[in-house]
């Protein structure tokens, strides 16, 4: 008999084994890893309840719902973000994903939630089936594609950045800038000291005035991402690239099976979309993956967003996922600003 209930900390490792025995699957299978605490990437999401799927004892399914704030027209709605939906292999197909959303639904019941995201690798359109043709909701809809691109280390040349790039803190003026940047974003956090805790934080001024925030973080302690399959023309470029690695001064790739070490940039305000000034910041970032010894840096936008036409067009990867996103109370207008502005997720804690 299945049993479903909330998590608690002492469901770590047998979260830890179903995470490593599941993936994404899509054009790019990717699996992703929590060790050493399943938990940990939660409190960077917000607060959020795991729900789990047990039988005998074994953890077969898990579904977690994260309560956030992002700005929708210019104001900030509580928004209800969806991860972690695993059944293992041993058990799909008799009801416990369907289960497992009936949980999370019945939560955001409690909360009279409205809007509610959830995001795929594209090409994976497995969860949307537990989520459709529901009575009582709206299915969720397609809000685009994002991509995430990710720059491969390299040795930087300081000498052609003209650009001063200083680490700063989290100060009342760098608050305010970054949220009045992403307060003109569709779905984007509500910037607060807290998640800026675990993030460096670089700075770009001009005649002393701010121009220019990138936050970086690195969540490898909390999170690994491990490419179970990639396309076979992509596993030859990057054995050929680790060839060369030394002579090009550039990051060793990752293979198959192995975990990425890369960083992320989580927020990234440009507001006049300089390209020279988003080039500097992107190679300051790609410097400090080298220094690391990781492979990637990652910055991931929506393709609607301007600064995909500023980013540096060489020395990168770049990689696909769906955003989809529900109204429960059918909030018509505001799921068309949505669908017709620029759309932000934090891919840092995806």
């Amino acid at each position: 008999m299945i049993n479903y209930r909330l998590a608690t900390f002492e469901d770590n490792q047998k979260l830890l084994e179903l995470t490593s025995s599941t993936g994404m699957a899509g054009q790019m299978a990717l699996r992703i890893d929590r060790y050493p605490n399943f938990f940990e990437l939660n409190k960077l999401r917000g607060k959020t309840n795991v729900y789990v799927a047990e039988e005998n004892d074994l953890i077969v399914g898990s579904i977690c719902v994260s309560d956030q704030k992002v700005f929708i027209n210019g104001r900030v709605y509580p928004l209800y973000y969806i991860s972690d939906f695993k059944v293992a292999g041993t058990h799909r197909k008799i009801g416990i994903g369907l289960q497992l959303t009936n949980e999370v639904l019945n939560y955001l019941e409690t909360q009279n939630a409205d809007f509610a995201f959830l995001n795929v690798s594209k090409g994976n359109k497995r969860p949307f089936v537990f989520f459709s043709n529901r009575s009582h909701y709206p299915d969720f809809q397609n809000i685009g594609i994002f991509k995430t691109f990710q720059f491969i280390g390299s040795k930087g040349k300081r000498s052609n950045i003209k650009f001063k790039i200083e680490e700063t803190k989290a100060t009342s003026e760098v608050l305010n800038f970054l949220n009045t940047y992403y307060s003109k974003h569709e779905l984007a956090d509500e910037i607060t000291n807290e998640k800026l805790k675990e993030t460096e934080i670089y700075e770009l001024r001009q005649d002393g005035q701010l121009i220019a925030v990138m936050c970086i973080i690195d969540t490898m302690k909390m999170k690994q991402n491990v490419v179970l399959k990639m396309p076979s023309y992509l596993r030859y470029l990057l054995e050929f690239i680790n060839w060369f690695s030394k002579i090009l001064k550039i990051s060793n790739l990752p293979k198959e099976n192995e975990p990425i070490k890369m960083i992320y940039i989580k927020y990234f305000a440009v507001p006049d979309y300089n390209s020279q000034l988003i080039s500097a910041l992107i190679s300051h970032a790609k410097q400090i993956a080298y220094n690391k010894l990781y492979s990637f840096v990652s910055l991931s936008l929506h393709e609607r967003d301007p600064l995909i036409k500023k980013l540096p067009k060489f020395m990168k990867f770049t990689f696909y996922s769906v955003g989809m996103l529900v109204s429960l109370r059918d909030s018509k207008n505001l799921m068309e600003k949505v669908n017709k502005g620029v759309p932000f997720k934090d891919y840092s804690i995806v």
